[in-house]
């Protein structure tokens, strides 16, 4: 599959998608084509002057279950640790993590659009 894809995961989805490919790659489609409008949320969320804990938690929460759903567990793990710390009142522990989060977003993002043949 890739580095950064779980296959078990996106045999789970295609068969919670009644075995529709083309729904699934829809789902896909939108993970990539959506992920650096969460990603700049997060960002704005975590990195303002007064945070907004409520906007970042419910972003991680997108990340995590859409990554979950396409088999980016790399992502998902990321995003846990900083939902953690979010979760613990940890801002700054949790804005560490943040460009390890889009680093590994945007290679899981790579394998997919490849993986489909997506268009940028």
């Amino acid at each position: 599959m890739s580095a950064h894809i779980e296959a078990t995961a996106l045999r789970a989805l295609l068969t919670q998608m009644g075995g529709d490919r083309d729904m699934q790659r829809r789902f896909v489609h939108d993970f990539v084509h959506l992920w650096h409008s969460r990603s700049q949320r997060l960002s704005a969320a975590l990195g303002a002057q007064f945070p907004d804990a409520e906007e970042a938690h419910v972003v991680l929460l997108s990340i995590r279950s859409s990554s979950t759903m396409v088999g980016a567990v790399t992502v998902e793990a990321t995003a846990a640790m900083m939902h953690d710390a979010l979760r613990d009142g940890d801002i700054p522990g949790s804005l560490r993590h943040i460009q390890r989060l889009n680093q590994v977003g945007e290679l899981a993002c790579n394998d997919l659009a490849t993986m489909f043949a997506l268009q940028p």
